[in-house]
């Protein structure tokens, strides 16, 4: 039934170039300020939903993203809603969902491009490309290497002239695709390119490239070197330039240089792409003056920050990591307080104005998340001043009225504040249900002791109590990771790790194997790994069971050392493989991390799991039942 189905799906396709399963649109070659309906009725995950459908349109163009919520109307069969093609795209697609569940079109998602002159508007399989490589995961499409490499490859044979900017992408991808294929493809470009002569600073700029993909730096230094000779003001000015301003430990010397690169995106056209940077590049300096301690500074400086938003972000983290380490509590209160006192006045009250990329339910969403991450550090700085009471109601609005229970994190400022102000009585329940919905942490479980214990007069007893409590989530929990198991092959990939071995996964099948893919400038990653270190203990004397670290997606040169620093100082027993090319991450399709993988002893992907809850318990709990299920998978594909 299945190849029917493919091979029906796939003549309606070649019949009817606008049509997709369940979904329509008129025009049939619909072009920029034009108006488009569509039809759709519900399939896949909500076929035959009850529910409310929220519909979302994105709209990409060469340089712009615009996105809008679409009010769908009901017909005998599904709905119907028309809408503007704008002027700057060349490429749509929908996101239809119920419920937090997707509509994805059978992970091939509902796209339309547009048209010029009766072609396909130039750049349109450019953002299929990126569809399929990023946008989708905001539709429920997952990525998929093998359609985002034929949109590339439909877009150079429409527009050649579009190949050479795009040509890095393209041979990465390929490679992706095609194992081991960067290296001949990279100099077939190379031989290429010199035929042509090199005419122009782009010419030099991608051969540069090219040697570095062919893994020819010597080579790739030589091209450097001539462009920069033929192109003294070129456009590799910009990049040196900034890169310079990143590795300047000096903030009065990045100011004066910061001062430099804003009187050029004035006065010099191939500056004009930095302008949108310079908030972040502001803040830098801010974090600089802070790390120094020169307080001073750091409140003078920000002072001339126009973009209230980024410095209240830099502000935040800053205030995160003081009260992490106890250090300059004082300063950490003034930079939480700014920070959420602005991102509360952006969520009731906003003046800020919406990103176009944004609808105005996401960023009405984004502003209420903003508040309440920096509400939750706000609470906790308190908290490590003693201040209870003035700390309680900001995390309070975090973890309760905004997050309504379900995030770990928000749950543990809350509780820790909450036990030296509310009466046990009146807590003791809330922290239940915390632990019943699996929103808890290590740390709600010993408020719940202390309160058992003070209760019971003895600590015997809570053992049982505590795990009566978890029950109700674990169930849940082991039906979750049952609908969610997954059935799929493994890449097989080899890396050599920290210590230079190399570690093949064809030599640990027989084996359950847990790959994380992280980075050291990850958050979450971060986060998650105090949890990852009881995992690996808990494991260490199974040989059926294998943990893998997989650093992936680094910007640093040095990027052994960067790891084996980052591993030392924490003390962290872990196995940490280099993925230095980023091709292992590409051949497992992840999107962002964290990413964690079980695969069975046959070599077969049993789950993923993406992201953090901020809980320790929930990650531990989880990733037991995923390696116990992974050891014992079904003897039968399903």
């Amino acid at each position: 039934m299945q190849f029917t189905f493919r091979l029906l799906f796939l003549l309606l396709i070649s019949s009817s170039s606008f049509a997709q399963q369940n979904f329509s649109y008129t025009p049939e070659k619909p072009k920029p300020g034009e108006t488009i309906t569509i039809t759709y009725r519900p399939a896949g995950d909500i076929a035959n939903t009850i529910l409310p459908v929220e519909a979302i349109v994105y709209q990409h163009g060469l340089s712009s993203q615009k996105a809008d919520d679409l009010l769908l109307k009901k017909t005998a069969d599904g709905f119907t809603v028309s809408f503007t093609a704008d002027t700057a795209a060349n490429f749509i697609y929908f996101s239809f969902s119920a419920d937090k569940k997707f509509d994805n079109n059978a992970n091939e998602g509902y796209i339309i491009h547009l048209y010029e002159n009766d072609k396909v508007r130039k750049g349109s399989n450019i953002n299929k490309f990126m569809f399929y490589q990023f946008y989708g995961s905001g539709a429920g499409v997952e990525r998929n290497n093998e359609k985002a490499l034929a949109a590339m490859e439909t877009e150079f044979s429409l527009y050649p002239d579009n190949r050479k900017p795009w040509l890095g992408n393209y041979i990465r991808l390929k490679n992706t695709v095609k194992k081991d294929a960067t290296n001949a493809l990279a100099l077939q470009e190379i031989e290429r390119l010199i035929k042509g002569g090199l005419k122009e600073e782009t010419d030099y700029e991608t051969l540069t490239g090219l040697y570095n993909l062919a893994k020819l730096p010597e080579q790739s230094k030589w091209i450097s070197q001539l462009w920069k000779e033929k192109y003294p003001d070129g456009k590799w000015t910009v990049n040196e330039t900034l890169q310079a301003y990143y590795t300047q430990p000096d903030p009065e010397k990045r100011e004066v240089m910061l001062n430099e690169i804003i009187q050029k995106t004035k006065t010099d056209k191939k500056w004009e792409t930095v302008i949108q940077s310079i908030p972040r590049l502001q803040t830098i300096i801010v974090s600089g003056y802070a790390t120094k301690k020169n307080w001073e500074k750091m409140r003078a400086y920000a002072a001339k920050i126009e973009d209230k938003a980024t410095l209240a972000q830099t502000y935040n983290s800053a205030a995160w990591e003081m009260q992490k380490k106890g250090e300059n509590l004082e300063i950490a209160e003034e930079m939480s307080r700014f920070a959420t006192e602005y991102s509360r006045e952006q969520w009731l009250k906003p003046t800020a104005k919406k990103p176009e990329s944004m609808t105005e339910k996401q960023w009405k969403k984004n502003a209420e998340f903003s508040y309440a991450q920096n509400a939750d550090t706000y609470g906790m700085v308190l908290y490590r001043l003693g201040q209870y009471k003035k700390g309680l109601p900001f995390a309070k609005e975090a973890a309760i009225k905004i997050q309504q229970g379900k995030d770990a994190d928000y749950n543990n400022t809350y509780a820790l504040l909450a036990e030296k102000v509310i009466p046990a009585k009146k807590l003791k329940p809330e922290l239940e249900q915390f632990v019943k919905d699996g929103k808890s942490t290590s740390e709600m479980t010993e408020i719940l002791k202390r309160i058992y214990n003070s209760e019971k007069k003895t600590e015997d007893g809570f053992d049982q109590y505590i795990t009566a409590l978890k029950e109700e989530s674990r169930l849940k929990m082991l039906k979750d990771i049952q609908q969610s198991m997954l059935n799929e092959n493994s890449p097989s990939f080899a890396l050599v790790n920290l210590e230079g071995k190399k570690v093949d996964m064809a030599e640990l099948k027989g084996k359950v194997v847990v790959v994380d893919f992280w980075a050291t400038w990850c958050g979450p990653c971060i986060a998650s790994f105090p949890g990852m270190q009881k995992m690996v203990n808990k494991y260490k004397d199974n040989p059926d069971v294998k943990f893998v670290f997989v650093d992936t997606w680094e910007t640093k040169e040095e990027k052994v050392k960067n790891a084996q620093e980052f591993i030392s100082s924490n003390k962290y027993t872990f196995d940490v493989l280099m993925d230095n090319d980023n091709k292992v991450v590409e051949q497992f399709k992840v999107d962002g991390i964290p990413t964690k993988f079980v695969i069975d002893k046959n070599g077969v992907i049993r789950f993923k799991s993406v992201g953090f809850s901020g809980s320790d318990d929930k990650l531990i709990a989880e990733l037991t039942a995923m390696i116990d299920i992974a050891a014992n998978p079904p003897s039968k594909s399903f």
